[in-house]
């Protein structure tokens, strides 16, 4: 767990900030280099970046807060503290299609043809913010007696939360392994984003790269949330929200596949 990359004087470069960013830079690069042979223009690509990059930050971070407003209750200002995690995929990505489907629609760009272009680039973000999310030591896992368990430093949020759940079966100061969800899910990250590359060389319709991106994410986020620790908050019916939000996303991919099947047979 490293949460301060490097500390020049008052100034801090925070892991989990840091590799945000770095997804976003490289997501774009992705997207720009793949832009023109889809017949996107780059300026497209630039110009919808900076939206999503301002609707992703605002809709994960919001969609967090909801759930967890009793953690800001009289210190407000932490809301605007984002290096210290606490931002929810699923807020990001419905304030990204939002947002998107209305620029692109001012713009007169088919969403499906710039959702192709883009569908990679959450992949690779995914892989990198995974990363930084361990490093802060948030999104963390339950307990587990696998060989995969990691120990996170005494005091910090993962080993508490660790030590609680265990209670009865752990002392304070006891080494509680966890699940690391957070490199299950950059590692899913990276399959993801080897699968969808791979889909995209054969290109069978248009938006397919972009559905299996829905399925495939739906699929990894349920899988990990099994492993993943959420706040009694979070949890509706025996599944988290965000389970609930993953069988919906590959509904949507499903329905998607489907449409575009019954348009190429028309």
């Amino acid at each position: 767990m490293h949460p301060d990359l490097i500390k020049l004087g008052p100034l801090t470069l925070h892991a989990y900030g840091t590799l945000l960013a770095l997804s976003f830079f490289l997501g774009l690069l992705l997207a720009r280099s793949r832009a023109a042979a889809r017949g996107v223009a780059e300026r497209d690509v630039l110009d919808l970046f900076q939206i999503l990059i301002i609707s992703a930050i605002l809709g994960a971070r919001l969609f967090f807060v909801v759930f967890h407003l009793d953690a800001y209750a009289g210190r407000w200002w932490h809301i605007l503290a984002l290096w210290e995690g606490g931002l929810t995929l699923y807020g990001g990505l419905l304030a990204c299609f939002l947002s998107a489907a209305l620029f692109l629609r001012r713009r007169g760009v088919p969403f499906l043809r710039m959702a192709d272009v883009m569908a990679p680039s959450l992949g690779l973000g995914l892989l990198f913010t995974r990363i930084g999310c361990f490093l802060n030591g948030c999104c963390f896992g339950l307990p587990t007696a696998g060989p995969l368990g990691v120990c996170f430093p005494a005091g910090s949020e993962a080993a508490r939360t660790a030590l609680s759940l265990a209670a009865g079966h752990a002392h304070a100061g006891d080494c509680v392994p966890i699940h690391p969800a957070q490199l299950y899910s950059a590692f899913a990250g990276l399959l993801i984003l080897a699968a969808l590359l791979l889909i995209d060389r054969r290109r069978p319709y248009e938006g397919a790269t972009f559905a299996a991106f829905l399925l495939l994410y739906g699929a990894k986020r349920f899988a990990v949330d099994q492993f993943r620790y959420y706040e009694e908050a979070m949890t509706v019916g025996g599944l988290s929200v965000n389970q609930w939000l993953s069988i919906a996303l590959a509904g949507a991919a499903v329905v998607l596949h489907l449409r575009a099947r019954r348009r190429r047979a028309a």
